[in-house]
């Protein structure tokens, strides 16, 4: 029986040629070199942090160096090495959730968060909303409910004109009065 010598991330391993004599050895080394960049994109994919993809795939080339003589030869080096990456990945994914949390990186961090966050500007805008709700229950009833069957209720001038029983002429003066008064208050 031959041996190979496998060196991969500076480990070193032994995988044999079966006694059949068919040659079932992988080269590790070569696997490294060509899909290292590969698999951590692949990888990354699935448990969606850099260092945890980093990990896995190291955890790949261990694994695969462990069980190099167990490799049958029925796909190719690549194809086995692809599937021990994602059995790691999910187990990676499984324990990320099992922690109750997922891991971020920072960059995905950095993407949520919201540029209008400024305290300053949310005070501003708690003002405002304030100074138009003051507003509008400053207005006449009638006025008031024309303006939200509007707005709040999606309705066209129409609709509104309909349900209020008064002319769509009325009701586009009421809605233009209000948006005029909430200029001016906010202006």
């Amino acid at each position: 029986m031959a041996k190979t010598a496998v060196v991969a991330a500076g480990v070193t391993e032994t995988s044999s040629v079966n006694a059949c004599g068919a040659d079932r050895s992988i080269d590790l080394n070569e696997l490294f070199r060509q899909h290292r960049h590969h698999l951590i994109r692949f990888v990354q994919r699935y448990v969606r942090n850099a260092e945890d993809a980093e990990d896995v795939v190291q955890n790949t080339f261990m694994e695969a160096l462990r069980c190099a003589d167990r490799f049958s030869g029925l796909s190719k080096p690549s194809t086995w090495l692809f599937g021990i990456a994602l059995n790691l990945a999910r187990n990676q994914v499984r324990r990320n959730l099992a922690h109750g949390c997922e891991v971020l990186d920072e960059t995905a961090l950095e993407q949520l968060v919201d540029a209008h966050s400024d305290p300053a500007f949310l005070i501003e805008l708690r003002q405002l909303a304030m100074k138009v709700d003051a507003k509008l229950n400053d207005l006449p009833y009638g006025i008031r409910a024309t303006f939200e069957a509007v707005l709040e209720g999606e309705s066209t001038y129409e609709e509104a004109a309909q349900k209020l029983d008064i002319p769509v002429g009325t009701v586009r003066s009421r809605v233009s009065r209000v948006r005029a008064a909430v200029r001016a208050e906010c202006a």
